[in-house]
């Protein structure tokens, strides 16, 4: 007892702790999410629909339907997930307290935190009690914390640390056992969340390529390496295999967006997110500094001190050897600085460094284009920061008088420890306030009265007003949280699934065929190919503004049910599916004795503005009508159009639309904007409407049909059309028929049987 006593006594604090701050939700894991919107509710939501719902232990049904997708794209826990799918036929309370036991594990993590950085500070060498003290400090800290808000895989912060461990024993003792579990431990990671096991995985191949580099004796022992680098590489190999070998969904972009969006600076690692400090950091820079949330990994102001006092020492000594003698006896352990080195490479990388300098260099590697928030490799950082700093604080303090030195080393500690308390302060107080949705007994009155009006034996599936659908990056619709957390609700208690989607990797063709269910009745469906089933549709409908699109769609269903926030309607595939242009020709002929002729076209209004280009002059490979359409590269800036001043009438709101080419790869993603630009030349100042190809809702084959409207400032000013892309965008662009008319006045034109109506294309089948 006497020898483990430094560890019981950390195991009491540990489980005093979690017992004091988060006894609430330890107590009742089954009844709260942490979270309730945003990325917390979706993975929630796939981990137990999978578990307790799905057919299939490798596609999820849950969304995306009739398609489904792929379980590991999902943020699902993959491997807890199918481990309780699997188990729960003989244990039923792992599908029925599903979300309980993962609250539970997650919320057990910090537990298992403290034990395993205690360990970790154990093999280089520290004091037990030092061991105890910095494995609070360093687990109070721990950036992935705020992770239990949202990106619920990623909490555990024991993971790296346990990895880091594992690799040290399998270099001190290279025996098989070790080498079995650092290769299960991979294996475990990138099956709990991809991003986390390559997270590992980096730091772990950088640490040893580290060791390899400042071994001395490296030729000795190379065949250790050797089959170190193997065990580390054949769990990721394992599940790239795995993978690709179960995934029956295709065309996924391989060119995703936002490599350069969430980004780890100086800032995020080095500066305090969080009270008691952030407020004095922030009146000292007059609120300037702007911290990535996705780059969270500040390692302590003690722990700052310590760098910046180090690097100020080595500028000041680098050219004394005597003294830089002095210094190296901090860097002894070849253990630890392989580990910095290490830390300090893979946080080059959070950092986007190299990239950011030579963005070309993502074609060279265009797998990293993968890693959308590089600023998560910072967190190797963090926990290599501090355990290094606590060995350099236990040398201080053995250099300093016992009574200086437990000063010393007590304000350290303290600080950091207190530092860390502010994050469990604020997110304890904020995960127990949701409850779980995912039983039944806990819903509002208005869901539960609402699910027992449904028979799901009478529909396939779930489709959610207003419509969202994340997740190609090609054909998307904007998400609103009050419709993902009430169709999430109806999906999971009803066993339907979801048309929608929010998702990370959503193939590109089935996510264009989804989104095509809200273009205009007058567009042939290619979704209703893929239906294998004749039931209806049932429509959840939440109190936020629908599109007009949307709103077409909504008018066409039958009511069911309606309370407060909710109202559920039926639509059967006949009817969502029936072509009605021979009924818009119809409205047309009816209509064309009272409309007014202008430039060619009928019109509502014989003196509204209207402005149609067809592009006839370019003749283009690829028209969406006639044989002429503007060609160029999403690269930099276009310009479709350009108005003199006084084109446009001041308070006056117009409309435009433009059909854009989204028939080749990555035509319409990667942040391409379609913008009404407007330029006050007297006082040099640029005004924008700006439009996403992305979001468009009308979609007619290789053609989406991109339109908003607009007003402009000042009739004296400029008025420009032009499409902007990135600088790295590689694509071509083709554009035609633009059009701009007042948002009163209805154009119209009949042309080879076919009618022109606003620039839609309705031919009758």
């Amino acid at each position: 007892m006497a020898k483990n006593k430094h560890f019981i006594v950390l195991l009491v604090i540990g489980m005093l702790f979690l017992m004091l701050f988060y006894g609430k939700a330890i107590t009742n894991p089954n009844g709260i999410l942490f979270n309730d919107s945003g990325d917390a509710i979706k993975n929630y939501y796939t981990y137990a629909y999978h578990i307790n719902n799905d057919s299939s232990y490798t596609n999820f049904e849950g969304m995306n339907y009739p398609y489904g997708e792929h379980y590991l794209y999902t943020d699902c826990h993959p491997i807890l997930a199918n481990t309780f799918k699997f188990l729960g036929d003989e244990l039923p309370f792992l599908k029925t307290q599903s979300i309980g036991v993962l609250n539970f594990f997650m919320l057990f993590s910090i537990l298992l935190t403290f034990i395993v950085v205690y360990f970790v500070l154990q093999e280089f060498s520290l004091n037990k009690w030092f061991c105890v003290a910095f494995s609070i400090a360093i687990t109070l800290l721990s950036p992935q914390l705020f992770r239990l808000e949202g990106h619920l895989a990623l909490s555990y912060s024991f993971a790296i640390p346990l990895s880091w461990f594992l690799l040290i024993r399998a270099l001190k003792t290279p025996k098989k056992g070790v080498y079995i579990l650092l290769f299960l431990n991979t294996v475990f990671w990138l099956f709990i969340h991809a991003y986390l096991g390559m997270i590992i995985l980096a730091f772990l191949v950088a640490f040893l390529f580290s060791k390899v580099l400042l071994d001395q004796e490296r030729k000795q022992k190379l065949i250790k390496y050797s089959v170190l680098l193997i065990v580390l590489l054949v769990p990721l190999l394992t599940f790239y295999s795995y993978a690709k070998l179960s995934d029956t969904h295709t065309d996924r972009t391989d060119n995703p967006s936002g490599f350069f969006l969430y980004n780890a600076e100086l800032d995020d690692v080095f500066l305090p997110n969080h009270p008691p400090l952030k407020p004095v950091f922030d009146l000292i820079s007059g609120n300037t500094i702007k911290q990535e949330w996705e780059a969270w990994s500040y390692v302590g102001l003690a722990t700052t001190i310590l760098f910046v006092a180090f690097i100020v020492t080595l500028f000041l000594w680098g050219f004394n050897k005597n003294k830089r003698k002095k210094l190296s006896l901090y860097f002894s352990d070849s253990y630890l600085n392989a580990s910095l080195l290490a830390a300090f490479l893979v946080l080059l990388f959070a950092m986007a460094f190299p990239f950011r300098l030579f963005p070309d260099l993502l074609d060279v590697f265009p797998i990293l284009k993968q890693f959308r928030a590089t600023g998560r490799f910072a967190w190797p950082f963090y926990f290599v920061a501090l355990v290094f700093a606590a060995y350099v604080f236990q040398k201080k303090y053995a250099n300093l008088s016992r009574k200086k030195g437990l000063v010393f080393i007590t304000a350290v500690i303290t600080l950091t420890i207190i530092e860390g308390l502010y994050y469990h302060i604020e997110l304890s107080k904020k995960i127990v306030e949701q409850p779980n949705v995912f039983k039944k007994e806990l819903l509002k009155d208005e869901y539960i009265e609402a699910l027992n009006t449904i028979d799901e034996n009478k529909f396939q599936a779930i489709i959610t007003l207003p419509f969202y659908h994340q997740g190609s990056e090609t054909f998307s619709r904007t998400i609103n949280d009050n419709a993902v957390r009430s169709s999430i609700i109806f999906s999971y208690h009803t066993k339907l699934p979801l048309v929608n989607a929010n998702l990370t990797r959503v193939s590109v063709n089935e996510s264009k065929n989804i989104v095509q269910l809200i273009s205009p009745s007058y567009y042939r469906k290619e979704l209703q190919n893929d239906l294998k089933s004749a039931k209806s549709f049932l429509i959840v409908k939440v109190n936020e503004e629908l599109s007009k699109y949307e709103n077409d769609l909504y008018k066409k269903a039958t009511s069911v049910y309606k309370r407060n926030n909710i109202e559920l309607l039926a639509i059967t595939p006949q009817v969502l599916f029936e072509n009605t242009g021979e009924i818009e020709k119809q409205k047309f002929e009816l209509l064309k004795d009272s409309l007014s002729q202008n430039q060619g076209f009928y019109v509502s209004d014989a003196n509204s503005f209207v402005y149609y280009n067809n592009y006839e002059n370019m003749p283009s490979e690829f028209c969406f009508r006639g044989k002429g359409a503007y060609e160029g590269v999403k690269k930099g800036k276009n310009i479709f159009a350009e108005f003199e001043p006084n084109t446009f009438t001041n308070e006056k709101e117009y409309h435009i639309s433009m059909w854009m080419h989204n028939g080749e790869k990555d035509a319409l993603n990667l942040w391409l904007r379609l913008i009404v630009e407007e330029y006050d030349e007297a006082n040099e100042e640029w005004f924008s409407t700006t439009l996403l190809p992305e979001y468009s809702e009308v979609i007619y084959g290789d053609w989406s049909l991109v339109e908003g409207t607009f007003k402009i400032k000042d009739a004296n000013n400029k008025v420009y059309i032009v499409s902007k892309g990135k600088d790295n965008s590689k694509a071509h662009l083709y554009a035609d028929d633009l059009l701009i008319r007042e948002v009163s006045n209805a154009v119209y034109k009949l042309e080879d049987g076919n009618l022109f109506y606003n620039n839609h294309e309705i031919v009758a089948l």
